[in-house]
C-alpha cells in the first residue's frame, strides 16, 4: 500500500495481487470491526451482524440498488445478512481466502484503510491488482467509460439467453427446464429456463445454494404419488422456502400442485390443480389427437396448461405450440434452440395447422411447413 503524502488521507490507492480478476466501481464498506482509537465508517443500512439487527435496521429504502466493494480482512468476517437493496460488486482483502472464491472481482491488499468518510467512491481493478479510493474524475471516468462497455456486451448475452420468450403473433410463453436432480438445478436455472422441472424426488441437506441459483425462478417438483410422501416431506418443503427467504433473500416460491397426465385427463377435475401437465415421449397422430381433445378440456375449465415435450425440433415444438399452453418444458440442453425457434413460430397458426396435420398427418407439405416459417423468419 502507498499513501501519498501531497494528497488528504482519504484518498488512497491501494496496490495487491489479484485473486479474481474483474473491474468494479461501488461505494467502500469496510467490515472490520474497529479497535480501540481507530474507529471506521461503518453505514447500518448496508449490513447486520444477524437477523434481529438486520430487522431493526430503520432506513429508507433507495430507488437503485446499492453497489458496495467491501473491504475486510478476511472474507470469513463477513456479516451475514446484507440489507436486501445491496449487491457486494467485489472485494478487497488482506488474508487470502480459502476456496472456493466469490465470482466477483477479489484483490488481496498488504494493509487497508483505517478510515473510510462516508458514501466513498472505490474503483476496483483486480485486473491490473490496483484499487482507487476517492479516484479523480479523470480515473473515475475512464473506468465508468470500460465498465460501461462490458456491461452493454454481457447484458445484450444475458437478454438473448434469460429473457421471457414472445412468439411471432407476440404471445408469450414460459419455457422451462428439466433437472434431473438438486445438482443439475443451477446450471437449468443458469441456462436460461424459466422455471426448472426437478424429476428427484430426494431432498437435499441444505436447500439455499439451489434458491440462490435460482434467483425467483419456480422449481416445479415431478412427485409421482403425492399419497407417497408423509407430513414430514411437506414440512420440509415449507422450512426449506422460508429459510431461503431468510437468509438469501430469495424464496424458491409457495407449494403448488398440478396433474401429471400422459396423453389424456381424467373425467373429473376436482379440485381443480394448479396446473395440467402432458409428458409426451413421442408425438404421433393418435398422441397428437388425445392431446388436443385433452387441452380442449382443460381450456374450457380454465386450468394452466404445461407440455413437456422430448426435444426441440421444429415440428415438436409447432404441435406443442398448437395446443396453446401456458408453458413449455423441454431438456435443458435444448434450451436455446428452443427460445429460438419459438420466437419464430407463431401460436395462431401451429394451431391451424395442427388442425390440418390431425386430417392428414403424414402430408409431406404439412410436414415441411413449420421449417419453412423458421426460414423465412430468419434474421
Amino acid at each position: 500500500m502507498r499513501e501519498p503524502s501531497s494528497e488528504p488521507p482519504a484518498k488512497w490507492t491501494l496496490y495487491g495481487i489479484p485473486l479474481q480478476k474483474g473491474i468494479a466501481l461501488g461505494i467502500g464498506a469496510p467490515l472490520y470491526l474497529p479497535t480501540y482509537g481507530n474507529p471506521i465508517w461503518f453505514d447500518p443500512r448496508l449490513f447486520a451482524q444477524d437477523e434481529d439487527e438486520w430487522r431493526d435496521i430503520d432506513y429508507r429504502m433507495p430507488t437503485e440498488p446499492v453497489e458496495v466493494i467491501g473491504l475486510t480482512r478476511a472474507l470469513d468476517d463477513i456479516p451475514p445478512v446484507l440489507a436486501p437493496y445491496v449487491r457486494v460488486v467485489g472485494w478487497i482483502v488482506e488474508q487470502p481466502p480459502e476456496p472456493p472464491l466469490p465470482t466477483v472481482p477479489v484483490l488481496l491488499a498488504p494493509k487497508l484503510p483505517a478510515l473510510l468518510p462516508p458514501e466513498t467512491t472505490v474503483v476496483l481493478d483486480a485486473n491490473a491488482g490496483v484499487a482507487y479510493i476517492e479516484p479523480s474524475v479523470a480515473v473515475l471516468a475512464r473506468y465508468q467509460a470500460q465498465a460501461l462497455r462490458v456491461a452493454t456486451h454481457t447484458r445484450y448475452h444475458l437478454e438473448g439467453a434469460h429473457l421471457p420468450v414472445r412468439t411471432w403473433d407476440s404471445r408469450p410463453i414460459q419455457v422451462g427446464g428439466v433437472a434431473v436432480d438438486w445438482d443439475a438445478v443451477p446450471q437449468v436455472a443458469q441456462a436460461g429456463a424459466e422455471l426448472v422441472w426437478l424429476t428427484s424426488d430426494t431432498l437435499p441437506d441444505d436447500i439455499r445454494a439451489t434458491a440462490h441459483a435460482l434467483g425467483g425462478k419456480p422449481l416445479w417438483l415431478h412427485l409421482t404419488e403425492l399419497t407417497a410422501y408423509d407430513n414430514a416431506y411437506w414440512w420440509w418443503l415449507l422450512r426449506a422456502s422460508a429459510e431461503a427467504l431468510r437468509t438469501e433473500h430469495v424464496p424458491i416460491g409457495a407449494v403448488e400442485f398440478g396433474l401429471i397426465a400422459r396423453e389424456a385427463l381424467p373425467d373429473v377435475l376436482e379440485p381443480l390443480p394448479y396446473a395440467v401437465v402432458w409428458q409426451v415421449e413421442a408425438l404421433t397422430q393418435a398422441t397428437a389427437e388425445r392431446l388436443w381433445e385433452a387441452q380442449a378440456t382443460a381450456r374450457a375449465l380454465g386450468v394452466r396448461r404445461a407440455v413437456i415435450v422430448p426435444n426441440a425440433d421444429t415440428e415438436t415444438l409447432a404441435i406443442a405450440l398448437g395446443l396453446e399452453p401456458h408453458t413449455l418444458i423441454v431438456p435443458a440442453e435444448a434450451l436455446p434452440d428452443a427460445k429460438t425457434r419459438l420466437a419464430r413460430l407463431s401460436v395462431a397458426e401451429c394451431r391451424e395447422w395442427l388442425l390440418l396435420r390431425l386430417r392428414d398427418w403424414e402430408s409431406p407439405a404439412l410436414q415441411r411447413q413449420p421449417e419453412a416459417w423458421l426460414n423465412a423468419r430468419a434474421p
